[in-house]
């Protein structure tokens, strides 16, 4: 067997972007392994149901950026919501692990509170970010048919968002301004000297 020097090129395994790539793709499915499972069924659908989940996110943003309803407490939320999403398969998969519920067809191991629970999510997932792309201006590449099927879940958004912006125009209190006020002389009022000449005739008369 003859080897090819380019097998061994150690100009390709020391450049940075490959050395970076490989280390965050093995990281990346090392993480997703320890947590959804070895099945590769498993990973296929924790990759989808994570890309959903991201696109979600910035449909979110973006619509929000656009109708003046966006804050830092929205971001945080946000965050809050998606680590939840993330997180609840594995609940699943535990639920799988204790109870044996993992099984194998045609050599396929089928975890099914694992799917159950991620198929949910993606199909709430995938509604959400349909509606939020469609708030962020992107509904003329939504067929109409997707658009009436998440109908009530724009609406849904729409008036969440016209609370946010409530709350945010109420929390804007004008500061009193740092610059003193300069004061002001008091007015003197000339004298009417008919009014003067009443007075004294009056005190004449009494």
């Amino acid at each position: 067997m003859k080897l090819s020097a380019d097998v061994f090129d150690l100009k390709a395994v020391i450049n940075p972007s490959f050395s970076f790539a490989g280390v965050a793709g093995g990281s990346i499915g090392m993480m997703l392994s320890a947590l959804y499972g070895n099945s590769q069924l498993n990973m296929y659908v924790a990759l989808l149901l994570i890309i959903v989940v991201a696109f979600d996110w910035l449909g979110a943003i973006g619509a929000a950026l656009k109708d003046g309803s966006y804050s830092s407490e929205y971001g945080i939320r946000g965050v809050v919501r998606t680590t939840i999403i993330l997180t609840l398969p594995l609940v699943g998969r535990l639920i799988d692990a204790i109870t044996g519920t993992p099984i194998v067809i045609a050599d396929v191991p089928i975890s099914g509170f694992y799917l159950f629970i991620s198929s949910g999510l993606i199909y709430h997932s995938w509604m959400s970010m349909t509606a939020n792309f469609a708030r962020a201006g992107f509904e003329k590449w939504i067929p109409n048919k997707m658009l009436q099927a998440v109908a009530s879940e724009i609406e849904a958004k729409i008036t969440r968002s016209e609370g946010r912006k409530e709350a945010i125009n109420g929390n804007q209190v004008e500061l009193p301004s740092l610059t003193p006020a300069t004061p002001t002389a008091p007015v003197e009022t000339p004298e009417n000297p008919l009014i003067n000449s009443d007075l004294q005739k009056n005190k004449h008369d009494n």
